[in-house]
């Protein structure tokens, strides 16, 4: 007869802790809605951005202008990262936080890394791509839990 007996080395056991009770639709929509407010100065201050990037790419900008440009958003996003990464989240709401977070690193590092487009491409569309998954992951969550849907244009 084998006896296997098992030891926690004189540690305490502790079961794991009991699910986080279920968030009220009130509690999950402003921890959402203070999310998207803090994001959203990234998409207000977008056009600007982009009109200032085509003008560049078209020539009736200055690579000096452009970057001038490129520094007045990049801190815009800078603080917004700081924000959004402060803001506390819950449940599937933690995830699309996350891809926010990501996404406005990426973006930081994109626009830092103007006017060199072979390193500012692939860190620019990593960023638009966090930012419509994690929109998409609190639409849906939004969705589940019968609340008003975000504009599409709050987080891009």
């Amino acid at each position: 007869m084998v006896v296997l007996a098992g030891c926690d080395h004189c540690r305490k056991r502790t079961e794991p802790p009991p699910p986080a009770p279920k968030q009220s639709f009130l509690a999950l929509d402003r921890e959402q809605q203070r999310i998207v407010q803090d994001y959203q100065p990234v998409s207000a201050a977008l056009t600007a951005y982009e009109l200032a990037f085509r003008d560049w790419r078209l020539g009736r900008l200055s690579q000096a202008e452009l970057l001038a440009r490129v520094r007045s958003y990049r801190s815009v996003v800078l603080a917004a990262h700081d924000r959004v990464g402060a803001d506390p989240a819950t449940s599937e709401t933690k995830r699309a936080k996350r891809l926010f977070v990501e996404g406005l690193e990426a973006r930081a590092q994109a626009l830092a890394a103007l006017p060199d487009l072979g390193r500012y491409t692939p860190l620019w569309n990593r960023s638009v791509v966090n930012a419509r998954a994690g929109l998409t992951i609190m639409q849906d969550v939004r969705d589940r839990a019968r609340l008003i849907p975000l504009p599409e244009d709050a987080v891009s």
